[in-house]
């Protein structure tokens, strides 16, 4: 590990204290929405998780047995791959580019004296098949950011996914994928992150947009030029969703006409078609207001969200209405 410093001891260190400490460079688990290219995060997300004190992400049962979990997925590697392993509860920075951070699982031991990294993830059953190809993109970024910060060749994957599947892959040191990680981590730090200037929005960031700014005030904002472009650019998807709609909804009533009273159908070129009773309870709150309104009242909370809507120019409505 050459070519990577000690950043700190991280064993003992408060979670909160751990946390304060990520938020100053980039974690192997960032690498992916930095580069803008997870499935889960944007970059703007990121860049908000780094620059201010708004939580996005908080721990979850499904983190929580991850942590609980990882002793035994660590010993059952052990024991599959017969290498030896040592937990490192040691933060890792690269000494060129500092804000690139590593916290890895455990380094293993080769047979010829080398080391290795070892990473341990666990995945509900639902993202098996992300696994059939090798490992998702998310995580192969994850190991070369790590690779790349303690200057190892290779890596160990060690995954257990729905409880009950377990298997370990080899990753091997790609230098061309660390060089496009590398160049970047650089644009998203240098250029984002300590210079203050948010990454573009994403399709991912409704959620974010959500807490970030979640009462409106009653002023009027004067939109800037490009903004008409946005509005024209809406409303034409707005009417090809409503279209397509409409053509789905057409589709699904031919083949419900088929059907008629049968529960399912088999096509031709083996699709199956159900149209399924399902029975359900629900609550008649109609008439639970009507006989019982103190009810309604004792169990009511004031929920606030915000409406988005895009009304045309009051010209526009006018000639509109005079055709």
């Amino acid at each position: 590990m050459a070519k990577s410093i000690i950043a700190k001891n991280v064993d003992s260190m408060p979670r909160n204290e751990w946390l304060a400490l990520r938020r100053k460079g980039i974690g192997g688990s960032d690498c992916a929405a930095a580069c803008g290219l997870s499935r889960w995060k944007s970059p703007l997300q990121l860049f908000v998780e780094k620059t201010s004190s708004v939580k996005i992400e908080t721990d979850n049962e499904r983190m929580e047995w991850g942590k609980r979990l990882e002793p035994i997925i660590r010993s059952t590697f052990v024991e599959k791959s017969g290498l030896a392993v040592v937990e490192c509860p040691i933060m890792f920075a690269f000494k060129e580019y500092p804000y690139m951070i590593a916290n890895v699982d455990g380094i293993v031991s080769e047979k010829d004296g080398s080391k290795s990294l070892l990473e341990i993830k666990t995945v509900g059953e639902f993202s098996a098949a992300d696994w059939d190809d090798g490992l998702p993109l998310e995580y192969y970024l994850q190991i070369q950011h790590y690779l790349a910060v303690t200057d190892l060749k290779k890596a160990y994957c060690a995954v257990l996914i729905g409880g009950n599947k377990f298997s370990h892959q080899v990753v091997e040191r790609d230098n061309e994928t660390i060089d496009t990680i590398t160049a970047l981590e650089y644009n998203f730090w240098n250029n984002h992150v300590l210079k203050g200037i948010p990454p573009a929005v994403s399709d991912k960031d409704s959620e974010l947009l959500n807490s970030l700014y979640p009462k409106s005030n009653s002023a009027t904002a004067i939109l800037p030029t490009e903004a008409d472009e946005i509005i024209n650019e809406y409303l034409e998807i707005k009417a090809l969703e409503e279209e397509l709609k409409k053509q789905k909804a057409l589709a699904e009533n031919k083949l419900k006409s088929i059907l008629g009273d049968n529960e399912g159908g088999q096509s031709a070129a083996g699709y199956s078609v159900n149209w399924k009773s399902v029975n359900s309870n629900r609550l008649d709150t109609t008439r639970l207001k009507a006989e019982h309104p103190e009810i309604i009242e004792q169990y009511s909370i004031q929920a606030t969200s915000r409406r988005f809507s895009i009304t045309p120019p009051k010209s526009q409505t006018q000639n509109n209405q005079s055709r």
